[in-house]
């Protein structure tokens, strides 16, 4: 089964790799991200979880 991800998840991870963002900034985007359906709900919430926010 081929897992389908939202169109700004790759660009997401990269900078969560590259760890130049303060995590209080990057949650913002990632929540306007969502918002606006960037991202899967299942992408949402393995990015936030990765970045260490407890839901």
């Amino acid at each position: 089964m081929e897992q389908t991800h939202g169109r700004s998840y790759g660009l997401i991870k990269k900078i969560i790799a590259a760890g130049k963002m303060d995590k209080n900034t990057l949650l913002e985007k990632i929540d306007v991200i969502f918002a606006a359906g960037g991202l899967t709900a299942e992408d949402y919430a393995e990015v936030t979880a990765e970045i260490g926010r407890e839901e």
